[in-house]
């Protein structure tokens, strides 16, 4: 079939009711938004198409009324599996909330990873990542609500060599769309101004092996022959329609129209991205960077762990770190908020897939996440909140591929601090206890990454946590801080306590600069 071109209001006439749709995306970034506009359009004005089952990557939107949030109707969405909830905005949040549709969510890299193996006809994506935790079958096998645990399965434990390994089940694809940057006359597509490389090829491969069709959304057509063979990401034999996009819903991500330094057209002086301000979100930050080792390949994950480059990149010690992001970036300053995924000044982006395979071997020195609850074992829960689903994105393929793994949270929820004088001082306690062992799921297993021999920390504003064979031991206190009021009263368990130590009075004031004489011990030994 020779690629046509189509306006976008021609898509859901491409959509049958009961079709299964997979997106990728993340932030706004590589998302056909445009598309989901049309389907939402039809939908509501027709009640078509419907019952679909959508598959998306990542956390696809502004965390508001963007992206997937367009896809977040009862009737429209029959099942719906994805990378992350939270990021899809609070539509979808609901939607898995109120039980009307069956929401399940998948580590970010199996669902990267999951196109290329439905393109090669493989039983499934097999992979450790997941096992002890919310994903594993006995733990609800990546259901986020009732609708979904009493519908079908969709993982499995299998067993080879006397090893147990989770088998990620493979959906049959009717419709890809994708999104580039231009498409010639014979549909070849070229991803030129993307600020990430998010498997569109894969993705229409996959759906070419299922007998389906490929749509791609693209800001221009242009003549034949004018990409370079080696800059066309997708060939026009695998495409079947495209269509141009308004400007308004091609952002190359959820914040940013477009930035050339994201698409690696230029670099810019480091020293013009904005720096953390100092608030107990960059003390975490500071604490959690003296973790680093020179020379490390490194993740950071969102919320409290983007500040990490941040400080880096002030402290000076950058150029003694790679730092990644799980999107495919190499190198640089990951970017933050709605930017996530992209980098400022990157050496390398990789496809997202290629990062997590690197990332699930094992080829991260350090990664750097956020937690919601943690409990006595070391277990973390950081995807579920009060009964609703906000998903793990990345942060399983970070926690299981890295040797060492730093933990970050405020202490309470809700606190209010001042900071300053190499102290902290605690002015309104939260109250949201983040140490509990009422955790909501396990997103992360404390137990199995003792066996793996993985270094395991856990940093907050006021104390600093290490987990041992034993569980987990109490390090370091802020100065200011009574152990006993305003750690131990603020915890549903006791840790175990020894040997504790002050947290180092300089991360608590205006300016550090200390982070630099932290990696030069470390140089040294």
């Amino acid at each position: 079939m020779l690629m046509k071109v189509i306006k976008s209001s021609e898509i859901c006439s491409l959509i049958k009711d009961g079709d299964m749709v997979f997106y990728p995306g993340i932030t706004l970034g590589g998302f056909a938004e445009e598309s989901v506009i049309e389907i939402e359009k039809s939908f509501l004005a027709t009640g078509h198409p419907r019952d679909l089952t959508v598959y998306w990557q990542s956390g696809v939107g502004n965390r508001g009324d963007r992206g997937f949030a367009h896809m977040a109707y009862e009737g429209l969405l029959k099942r719906g599996v994805g990378g992350h909830l939270k990021g899809c905005g609070p539509a979808v949040e609901r939607l898995a909330g109120e039980n009307k549709a069956e929401i399940y969510n998948f580590p970010q890299g199996v669902m990267a990873t999951m196109p290329r193996y439905i393109a090669a006809k493989k039983p499934g994506v097999i992979t450790k990542v997941g096992l002890g935790t919310m994903m594993d079958p006995r733990q609800g096998g990546g259901a986020m609500n009732q609708k979904a645990r009493d519908a079908e399965d969709l993982v499995e434990i299998i067993n080879i060599h006397g090893e147990e390994w989770l088998l990620y089940k493979l959906p049959k694809i009717d419709v890809t769309i994708i999104r580039g940057t231009y498409a010639d006359e014979k549909g070849n597509i070229s991803i030129k101004k993307e600020g990430y490389q998010l498997g569109q090829l894969a993705l229409a491969e996959a759906a070419k092996a299922c007998g389906g069709i490929v749509i791609c959304q693209v800001e221009k057509i242009i003549s034949s022959g004018a990409i370079p063979p080696k800059e066309v990401k997708v060939p026009g034999i695998m495409v079947d329609y495209v269509y141009v996009a308004k400007p308004e819903y091609h952002w190359q991500t959820a914040q940013t129209v477009y930035n050339p330094v994201y698409a690696g057209e230029y670099k810019v002086p480091l020293d013009s991205i904005p720096l953390e301000k100092l608030s107990p979100r960059k003390v975490i930050a500071r604490r959690a960077a003296m973790e680093l080792s020179p020379y490390s390949v490194v993740n950071l994950g969102v919320g409290i762990p983007e500040a990490v480059s941040s400080v880096a990149t002030e402290e000076n010690v950058l150029h003694l770190l790679t730092l990644t992001t799980e999107a495919g970036g190499i190198g640089g300053v990951p970017a933050n908020k709605h930017d996530f995924g992209c980098c400022w000044n990157a050496d390398a982006t990789l496809e997202m897939a290629d990062q997590f395979d690197f990332y699930d071997g094992g080829g991260l020195d350090f990664g750097c996440l956020g937690a919601l609850q943690i409990d006595e074992k070391g277990n973390v829960n950081s995807s579920m909140l009060n009964g609703g689903g906000i998903g793990v994105g990345g942060f399983m393929n970070v926690a299981g591929g890295s040797k060492k793994i730093v933990f970050t949270t405020i202490f309470c929820g809700g606190m209010e601090a001042r900071l300053g004088d190499g102290k902290l001082e605690i002015t309104r306690e939260g109250d949201i206890k983040k140490f509990t062992n009422a955790l909501e799921q396990i997103s992360f297993n404390g137990e199995l990454a003792i066996k793996d021999k993985k270094e395991v920390m856990f940093v907050t504003e006021r104390a600093v946590f290490e987990l041992t064979e034993a569980g987990v031991e109490l390090k370091e206190v802020a100065p200011g801080i009574s152990i006993e009021e305003d750690i131990l009263d603020q915890m549903d368990f006791m840790p175990i306590i020894k040997d504790v130590k002050l947290m180092p009075a300089g991360i608590f004031n205006e300016k550090w600069g200390g982070l630099a004489e932290v990696m030069e011990r470390k140089m040294k030994g």
